[in-house]
């Protein structure tokens, strides 16, 4: 299903519906992207569960979220 796409990067519900419309096969919801984490000296911590709720109501393709469990807090949701 995914073979020869783009999965985009995005952090919004309007972003995920740019992507799609552009042809991105899936998308990955963050609360920041990576170039800007960097950035700032950052970490990348799990995506807030109702942005993600967000850009799945958007879109029809699939929406991927990374899980990086820096408090058991995180791990409960």
């Amino acid at each position: 299903m995914l073979k020869g796409g783009v999965i985009m990067d995005v952090v919004d519900a309007g972003q995920a519906r740019i992507a799609e419309d552009a042809g991105a096969t899936a998308v990955m919801a963050l609360e920041r992207v990576p170039s800007d984490i960097r950035r700032d000296g950052g970490v990348a911590r799990m995506s807030d569960p109702e942005m993600i709720e967000a850009i799945q109501a958007a879109v029809t393709i699939p929406v991927m979220a990374k899980a990086r469990i820096g408090h058991f807090a995180e791990a409960q949701i």
